[in-house]
């Protein structure tokens, strides 16, 4: 059986000090992106092990209602968790050192890209009215 991943990218209002969810994906499946995000099917070998950026921590408290009805329409799930902007740009260059698409388009969120580009030191014309991103994981099997 396998493992499957969800997401929901979460953007911080600079005027309400609210998140505010812009859009959820369901990403293809790729237990070496898994690994690094949350040590989830990460492999048990040393010379085969991916450091992880953080274990699962949860989801923060201050949730939005469209990624809580995300979390609830999976039904059972494990391993949730959320990466901020820094692990984000970790994230996105640990995939480009290996060859592989950009975050946004990794996650499913390639409509995002020039709304939230990462490599630009934070973001174009969304942090206008944006002063943080995060972006929420949970794992099905």
């Amino acid at each position: 059986m396998g493992c499957d991943m969800y997401c929901a990218m979460e953007a911080l209002s600079k005027k309400t000090k609210t998140w505010e969810c812009f859009g959820v994906s369901r990403p293809f499946r790729d237990y070496s992106l898994f690994s690094k995000i949350a040590d989830v099917r990460n492999s048990e070998k040393e010379e085969t092990y991916i450091e992880p950026i953080d274990e699962p921590r949860g989801w923060p408290g201050d949730t939005t209602g469209p990624s809580e009805a995300w979390l609830s329409y999976s039904g059972l799930y494990h391993s949730s968790t959320w990466l901020n902007r820094g692990e984000l740009v970790t994230l996105d260059k640990w995939l480009k050192e290996r060859g592989s698409k950009g975050l946004w388009e990794k996650l499913d969120f390639g409509k995002l890209t020039n709304l939230f580009n990462l490599e630009e030191g934070w973001a174009k014309a969304a942090f206008t009215r944006y002063c943080d991103i995060r972006v929420l994981f949970f794992f099905t099997d």
